[in-house]
């Protein structure tokens, strides 16, 4: 390729380099700021900022300077990847030492996108250097945009299943160092960038540490996480506390595991109120597995015949594989695990109904939440439910996911946080529990889960401990305001009402 002919090279890497590194600091920032919506505007914002104030830097130069050829781009893409390592040594140093600041993150990422954003009128200045045509220009920017256009998919979609944040991130630095070296004509000086690239490929050897010092304080102080999973979908963070292993998702509390409702830590007591009060279903969905204690709650109910999960991250197959608590639930044959979304699949499943939806919800003030306490969503379960189907999820507190199921479904109850619905009347009592949780065995060994009436008595207690209360009962006077419907446009829980940056 001739020499001159390098700068579409250039200008695709250009693009392509910037936008990885904008989705990982989008990904960093997602995890300190707990999955709030707004970070992703937060970031968004500063990276183009960046950008523009990068770019006024690159068309100065393109003013003053008397001659710039592709060799000044070179020296921009070192720049750009040495910067690029001082901010995610920076980054790891705060953390060891104090708790990540988003106001710092944002200032990280504004500086990482100024630095690359140098280079974009750079890339336009030297490509219609020899020929300034519209053809030309319009060429020399396709790539870019192409390049852009192709990170999120080869980063966010490919690389990151294979390789964690920091690898992405080390891998990314070395590219702009190779593209660097590209760009310069001297022997000696690529050599010297070639040895300064293998140096930093092999820094993707290191064991994983940003995301280990951003995760040490979110279950208790200056507690790291004993197993930290992840992939293109997420992050998991495991801690132990006291033989108790309890699951993060993205840096917010997910659940502990434990099936043991005489070990109530996790509110297990929820998941055998539902086992009890539906002793004759016969099929059920639970949309998010997590811990897989509530499935496995579950699947003592000796009448189940049929249980889909649908869970979009497959990471926690692996942390349940892991667990000989809940590892059955892969051997279980009345168990079909589908890795999609919850909504896309009750739409393409319209033909099956069931006795049980289970959804233990996340905050609801995390992004996305919208997609399963929105009334739309609420819809597409009801259409799914058996005439006497419940459905039953988590509420997170917000008075607003009553009201919106109360809008939806003829019969709403309060369990702890939790939302009851159905189209019938829930009727329950002591006997009917007690009688119904004796009835409970392990699928694998076929032993009662409650091995006498009188430990069948002892876990309706802690069930009966807390009242099924009817929507009318609830007391939404804390609200401060009248209850309003959740809906796929309004997103009140997350942006309204969220808990924000």
């Amino acid at each position: 390729m001739p020499y001159k002919n390098y700068i579409y090279i250039v200008s695709f890497f250009s693009g392509f380099l910037s936008l990885s590194q904008e989705i990982i600091w989008m990904r960093i920032m997602s995890f300190v700021g707990m999955s709030v919506p707004q970070t992703f505007a937060y970031t968004l914002a500063l990276f183009l900022l960046g950008i523009a104030l990068g770019a006024q830097v690159g068309t100065h130069i393109c003013k003053k300077r008397v001659e710039i050829n592709i060799s000044t781009l070179g020296v921009v893409f070192v720049i750009a990847a040495l910067i690029d390592i001082i901010l995610i040594a920076a980054l790891y140093s705060y953390s060891a030492l104090y708790n990540p600041s988003i106001i710092l993150l944002g200032l990280f990422t504004l500086v990482c996108a100024a630095v690359r954003g140098v280079a974009f009128p750079l890339v336009h200045h030297v490509g219609a250097a020899d020929k300034k045509t519209g053809t030309q220009i319009s060429n020399v920017y396709f790539v870019n945009v192409f390049g852009s256009t192709l990170a999120p998919l080869l980063i966010g979609f490919i690389a990151l299943d294979y390789l964690n944040t920091q690898q992405v991130y080390l891998l990314v630095c070395t590219f702009t160092l190779i593209i660097g070296l590209f760009c310069f004509k001297s022997l000696k000086v690529k050599s010297m960038l070639l040895a300064v690239s293998v140096i930093s490929l092999m820094a993707l050897l290191l064991p994983e540490k940003i995301f280990h010092e951003l995760s040490k304080n979110s279950y208790q102080a200056k507690k790291y996480p004993d197993q930290l999973i992840e992939n293109k979908y997420g992050f998991i963070q495991v801690y132990d506390d006291h033989n108790d292993k309890v699951v993060f998702g993205a840096n917010v509390y997910d659940g502990k595991l434990n099936t043991n409702i005489f070990h109530n830590t996790n509110g297990i007591d929820r998941a055998y109120l539902l086992a009890a009060i539906k002793p004759e279903a016969k099929t059920a969905l639970i949309i998010g597995l997590s811990t897989g204690s509530w499935a496995q709650v579950l699947t003592s109910m000796p009448s189940l015949e049929k249980i889909t999960i649908v869970e979009i991250n497959p990471a926690y197959v692996d942390f349940i594989r892991e667990n000989s608590e809940v590892s059955a639930l892969l051997e279980d044959d009345r168990i079909e695990i589908i890795f999609d979304d919850g909504r896309k699949y009750l739409k393409q499943h319209r033909d099956s109904t069931y006795d049980i939806i289970l959804m233990n919800t996340t905050w609801h003030w995390r992004a996305y939440v919208s997609n399963l306490l929105s009334a739309e969503f609420l819809s597409l379960i009801k259409f799914s439910l058996e005439p006497d189907g419940v459905a039953y999820y988590n509420t997170t507190q917000s008075l607003d996911a009553y009201y919106t199921a109360q809008n939806v479904f003829n019969y709403v109850y309060k369990y702890k946080y939790f939302v009851l619905a159905s189209t019938r009347p829930v009727m329950i009592n002591r006997a009917m529990i007690e009688n119904n949780l004796c009835q409970l065995k392990n699928y694998k060994t076929k032993n009662p889960i409650f091995n006498s009436q009188a430990r069948c008595q002892d876990a309706a207690e802690i069930i009966m401990a807390h009242p099924l209360k009817s929507y009318q009962s609830i007391n939404m006077d804390s609200l401060g305001r009248e209850p309003r419907l959740i809906t796929d446009n309004n997103m009140i829980t997350e942006y309204i009402y969220g808990k924000g940056l």
